[in-house]
C-alpha cells in the first residue's frame, strides 16, 4: 500500500515537470519553441541570431528585422525533424516558420530562403545578379551560439563571377573591412562603379583583381562577425503549457496538424487558433466550402489572424463577404500588403482597385508582378504619371535584366501614350462640337419651318396685315447698270435703269426712308436723270439698297 502511494506521488511530481518542458525563447526578430527545455530553445535560436548578425554586418545594417518575428520550432534530432515534413521556411498558421534542431548546422536550403527573406524585408532592391550571389554566399555560412564562419564555396554551378566578386570583397583582408560600404550603397540604388568608388577602390583595378581571384579558384572560409550572446541575460524565455506546445507543432500545418487541432478543440483548448488552422488546412486541400464553418467560428470567437482571414477571403466566392472579411483583417493590421492586393481584386471599379493596389505595392515594393499589373491598369485608366512610376518600381524589382529592360521600355512609351490620348481627346471634342453646331442649325431650320407653316395656315388680315413688317434675306437680287429715269407715282417712286446687257429694268421704291444709299448722295427728283452707274439691290421687285459708282 505504501509502495503504491509512493508511486502515485512520484507520478504526480513528474506531471508538472513534463508539462514544463515546453519553452519559448525570444530575441529580436526570432522566437523558438522547444519541447526539450530552455537550453534546446536557446541553442537553436542562437544559430539564427548569429546568422542574422553576420548578414547584417555584411550589408552595413546589423539590425535586420522580420515582422512578425520568425518562429523556430525545435526538434530533438534530425530523425524527428524529418518525420515532421518541415523543411526550410514555410508559412504557418499565423506567421513564417522554420524548423531546426538544437545541434547541427542549418541546412543550405533554409539559409537561402532566410537570406532572401531578410533582404526582402530590409532593403528596397539589389541588382539581381548581386542578390543571387549573396544568397549563394550565405548558403554555406556555419553558425553556432558563439562563432560564425563564411566563405566556403557553394556548388560549382553557383560559383559565378558575381559570387567570386562578393567572396573576394568580403573574405579578403584588404577589402573585408569596407565591403559593407559597397553593399549598403548598392542596396540604396547606387550604380556598381560608384559603389566600388565609395569604398575607396578603383573599379577597373578591383575588377582585374576579382578576375585573377576567380581564375585561381582557391576559395577558403574565414571567421565572420558574431554577436556576443549571454544565454542567461540576452534571451527572454517563457514556460509554455502543453496545449501551447501542441499548438506550435500543429501550426506547422503538416500531415498531423488536423489531428492536433481537433484534439485541442475536443479539450476546449486554443479554440480560436485551432479553428483558424483547420480552415487553412481545408483551403490548402482545395475544399474552401469546408473552411467556412471553421473561419466563422474563429471570427465569432474574436480572431485577429490577418493571415487566415486573408487566405479565406481569397477563395470566398461572394465578393461582398470577401470584402467585409478583408476590411476586418486590415483593421487588425493595415500594413498587410496581401490583404490590400486581394481587396483590390474584389473591386470592379477601377479607381477603388487602384487605391488598394497602390497601398499593396508601397508595402511590398519587391513584388514585380503586382507592380506590372498596377502599371497596366493605370495605363488603361489613362493615369499616365502614376503608370510611369509603377513601371520604375517594377523595373527595380525585376527578377532579371530582360524583365528590367522590358519594364523600362514600357516606362519610355508613357509619353507617347499620353500625347496620343490627348490628340484623340481633341479630335473627339472637335467632332462633338461640330455635331452640336449642326444640331443647333437643324433646330433653327425646324423652328423657321414651323413658323412659316403656322403663318401660312393663319394669314394676316386687316389691321394685322397693315402692321406686318416684311423680312427677307439681306443679300437680295443685285443689278448693276445705268440709272435712266425716276418716275414719281404719288407716294412711290419707280426707277428705270439699263443693266450691263442693255436690258431696261423697272424697280419700285415704296418708302424712300428705308433705302440704304452708299457711295455718295442721291436726290430723288422725278424725270430723266444724269447718267450714272449704280448697283441696285432688290427683293421681289422692290429696291432695298442703292450703291452709287
Amino acid at each position: 500500500m505504501r509502495a503504491g502511494v509512493y508511486l502515485l506521488i512520484l507520478m504526480a511530481a513528474a506531471i508538472p515537470a513534463a508539462a514544463q518542458k515546453w519553452v519559448r525563447a525570444r530575441l529580436g526578430s526570432f522566437e523558438s519553441i522547444s519541447d526539450d527545455g530552455r537550453n534546446s530553445a536557446v541553442q537553436a535560436l542562437s544559430q539564427f541570431e548569429q546568422f542574422r548578425f553576420a548578414l547584417g554586418s555584411a550589408m552595413g545594417q546589423t539590425e535586420l528585422r522580420l515582422d512578425p518575428p520568425l518562429r523556430i520550432v525545435v526538434f530533438k534530432n534530425d530523425r524527428e525533424l524529418a518525420a515532421s515534413g518541415c523543411t526550410g521556411l514555410q508559412q504557418g498558421r499565423e506567421r513564417l516558420t522554420a524548423c531546426a534542431t538544437a545541434e547541427g548546422q542549418l541546412p543550405a536550403s533554409l539559409l537561402r530562403t532566410l537570406t532572401r527573406k531578410l533582404l526582402e524585408e530590409n532593403f528596397a532592391a539589389l541588382p539581381t545578379p548581386m542578390e543571387t550571389a549573396l544568397v549563394s554566399f550565405f548558403s554555406t555560412v556555419q553558425s553556432s551560439a558563439v562563432h560564425v564562419t563564411w566563405g566556403a564555396p557553394p556548388p560549382a554551378a553557383e560559383r559565378t563571377r558575381d559570387w567570386a566578386f562578393l567572396a573576394r570583397l568580403i573574405t579578403q583582408a584588404d577589402t573585408a573591412g569596407r565591403a559593407h560600404i559597397y553593399l549598403h550603397n548598392l542596396s540604396r540604388g547606387m550604380e556598381i562603379p560608384a559603389a566600388i568608388r565609395s569604398m575607396g577602390e578603383d573599379p577597373a583595378k578591383l575588377n582585374s583583381d576579382v578576375d585573377r581571384y576567380f581564375a585561381a579558384g582557391v576559395f577558403t572560409s574565414g571567421r565572420a562577425p558574431s554577436r556576443p550572446l549571454n544565454p542567461d541575460r540576452d534571451f527572454n524565455t517563457t514556460v509554455l503549457t502543453s496545449d501551447e506546445g501542441e499548438l506550435a507543432r500543429a501550426d506547422l500545418l503538416g500531415k498531423d496538424a488536423a489531428m492536433r487541432y481537433e484534439g485541442l478543440l475536443k479539450a476546449g483548448k486554443q479554440v480560436i487558433p485551432a479553428n483558424e488552422g483547420l480552415a487553412l488546412l481545408a483551403i490548402r486541400a482545395g475544399t474552401p466550402e469546408k473552411a467556412r464553418p471553421f473561419i466563422d467560428a474563429a471570427r465569432s470567437a474574436g480572431t485577429r489572424n490577418v493571415t487566415a482571414l486573408t487566405a479565406f477571403a481569397q477563395v470566398e466566392k461572394d465578393d461582398e463577404r470577401a470584402i467585409a472579411i478583408l476590411r476586418e483583417a486590415l483593421g487588425f493590421d493595415p500594413k498587410y500588403a496581401l490583404a490590400h492586393w486581394v481587396l483590390g481584386e474584389r473591386f470592379s471599379e477601377a479607381r477603388r482597385r487602384l487605391g488598394e493596389w497602390k497601398q499593396a505595392i508601397a508595402l511590398d515594393a519587391r513584388n514585380f508582378q503586382w507592380a506590372e499589373k498596377y502599371a497596366l491598369l493605370c495605363e488603361a485608366e489613362k493615369y499616365y504619371a502614376e503608370a510611369g512610376r509603377a513601371w520604375v518600381v517594377a523595373a527595380q524589382a525585376a527578377p532579371d535584366l530582360a524583365k528590367r529592360n522590358e519594364y523600362l521600355a514600357r516606362r519610355g512609351e508613357i509619353e507617347g501614350l499620353r500625347l496620343a490620348d490627348e490628340d484623340a481627346i481633341r479630335k473627339a471634342d472637335a467632332v462633338e462640337k461640330a455635331a452640336e453646331i449642326e444640331k443647333l442649325k437643324a433646330e433653327a431650320r425646324e423652328e423657321v419651318r414651323r413658323l412659316e407653316a403656322r403663318a401660312n395656315q393663319t394669314p394676316l388680315a386687316g389691321d394685322q396685315a397693315a402692321a406686318a413688317v416684311e423680312w427677307w434675306d439681306e443679300t437680295g437680287d443685285k443689278i448693276t447698270g445705268t440709272l435712266l429715269k425716276i418716275n414719281c407715282l404719288r407716294h412711290e417712286f419707280q426707277l428705270e435703269l439699263k443693266d450691263d446687257k442693255g436690258v431696261t429694268k423697272k424697280l419700285m421704291i415704296r418708302d424712300r426712308g428705308k433705302i440704304a444709299v452708299t457711295g455718295g448722295e442721291m436726290t430723288f427728283t422725278c424725270g430723266v436723270q444724269k447718267l450714272r452707274s449704280v448697283t441696285v439691290t432688290s427683293r421681289a421687285g422692290e429696291v432695298t439698297a442703292i450703291e452709287l459708282k
